[in-house]
C-alpha cells in the first residue's frame, strides 16, 4: 500500500531552465512496500537543531539569493509508497494528507502539529487510477477522487464520520485528477476533458450546477485552483509543458497568461495563498522541484532546498503561519518539507 509520515528532514523534488549540469542522487531512502498501516505518533516538523538558512538562486541566470527556513526533506514514516502525488489539506487545526495506495484503494493520515496518526483506508472501500484531493468547504472535509470508470466521486467528513463515496455529478467525467476550491460560497471542481480542454462546475452543498467548458486554454494534467484575495485562479500545465496562469472574479474567466521566466513542468502545478502571497509549486523537467511567488507580480523560480526530486506534482498546506510541502518521491515514499516564516 505506501507510507505513514514523520518529520521534515531530507529528500524528495523539481523544475529547470538552463543545463544543471551532471545529476546528483535523488531520495537516498528506499523503504519497502507494506500492505496494511498501523498507527503511530512521532516527529515533529521542526527537529532541534534541523532549522536551516537556505540560499536559494534564481533559475534563471539571476544573482539575487535570499535566505528562507525550510527545514530540509524528510521520508514519511511506515515504509508505504504511492503512485500518485498526495494531497495535502488543513482541516480543524490538522494537517489531512492523502494518497492512492498502490492497491488503488484511498487512504489518510493526519498531523496535529506533534506527530501522525498514523495511516487508514478512507471508508467506502473507493477505488481509484490517479491522486485524490481534499477541500475543506463549509466546515467539512471533502475528498475527490477520479473512479475507475472515470466518473467524479466524493466523500465528505465531519470530523466524526464519512459520508462514504457518492457519484459528485452525473454527467462529470474526468481525464485526470478531479480538483477543487471553495470561492463565493460555492465548491468549484475542475477537471480536465479527453480533449485536455478544462471543465468545472459548482456545489452548494445540496446540489450541483450544469457542467461548463473555459473557453480557451488546454492542458495535459489536472488544473490546480488557487483562491486568493477576491479571485479564483486556476493553474495548470499546458500542451508545450509551460505554466499557465487563469483567472476568475466570479463572472466570467479572464484570458490565459504564461507565467514569467520559462518555467517548464511534467505534471499539474501545485501550491496556496499564504502569508498574503499566492506560493506555486512544480515538478520540473529535471525531476527537481521549484517554487514561484506572486502577489501582483511573481519573484521568480527558485528550487526548493535539499536536492528533492519527483515524479509527480507536488502538495502545500499551511497551518499556524507553517507551510508544508509534500510530495512523491521516486522510490514512491512520500516525503515532506516545511517552511517557516
Amino acid at each position: 500500500m505506501w507510507l505513514n509520515a514523520m518529520s521534515c528532514r531530507q529528500q524528495a523534488v523539481a523544475l529547470p531552465v538552463a543545463d544543471r549540469g551532471a545529476p546528483e542522487a535523488a531520495l537516498a531512502v528506499a523503504a519497502p512496500s507494506v500492505t496494511r498501516l498501523g498507527r503511530t505518533r512521532f516527529g515533529r516538523c521542526l527537529a532541534a537543531g534541523t532549522m536551516v538558512a537556505v540560499v536559494l538562486v534564481l533559475l534563471l541566470g539571476a544573482t539575487q539569493a535570499r535566505a528562507l527556513p525550510w527545514t530540509g526533506w524528510s521520508a514519511v514514516p511506515g515504509g508505504g509508497t504511492t503512485l500518485s502525488a498526495p494531497s495535502a489539506v488543513i482541516f480543524r487545526d490538522h494537517n489531512y494528507v492523502f494518497v492512492r495506495g498502490t492497491d488503488n484503494r484511498i487512504y489518510v493520515d493526519r498531523y496535529d502539529g506533534l506527530g501522525w496518526a498514523g495511516w487508514s483506508e478512507v471508508p467506502g472501500q473507493g477505488l481509484t487510477y490517479d491522486a485524490p484531493f481534499g477541500v475543506v468547504y463549509r466546515n467539512d472535509l471533502y475528498v475527490f477522487v477520479l473512479g475507475t470508470d472515470s466518473r467524479i466521486y466524493l466523500n465528505r467528513y465531519n470530523g466524526f464520520a464519512w459520508s462514504g463515496w457518492i457519484s459528485a455529478s452525473a454527467s462529470g467525467v474526468s481525464a485526470s485528477a478531479v480538483q477543487a476550491a471553495a470561492f463565493q460560497g460555492r465548491l468549484y471542481v475542475f477537471v480536465r476533458r479527453a480533449d485536455n480542454r478544462i471543465a468545472w462546475n459548482t456545489y452548494d452543498g445540496r446540489h450541483w450546477g450544469e457542467w461548463a467548458t473555459i473557453p480557451t486554454g488546454r492542458t495535459t494534467s489536472a488544473p490546480h485552483p488557487i483562491r486568493y484575495r477576491d479571485s479564483l485562479y486556476l493553474y495548470v500545465r499546458g500542451p508545450d509543458d509551460g505554466i499557465y496562469q487563469g483567472r476568475f472574479g466570479g463572472h466570467g474567466w479572464m484570458a490565459w497568461s504564461e507565467l514569467p521566466g520559462l518555467g517548464k513542468t511534467l505534471s499539474e502545478p501545485g501550491g496556496l495563498a499564504y502569508r498574503d502571497s499566492v506560493h506555486l509549486f512544480v515538478r520540473g523537467t529535471d525531476q527537481r522541484l521549484y517554487t514561484d511567488r506572486w502577489s501582483g507580480s511573481w519573484s521568480g523560480w527558485t528550487e526548493v532546498p535539499s536536492n528533492g526530486r519527483t515524479p509527480s506534482g507536488p502538495t502545500a498546506a499551511a497551518d499556524s503561519g507553517v507551510l508544508s510541502l509534500l510530495v512523491r518521491g521516486t522510490d514512491n515514499v512520500i516525503y515532506w518539507n516545511c517552511l517557516f516564516p
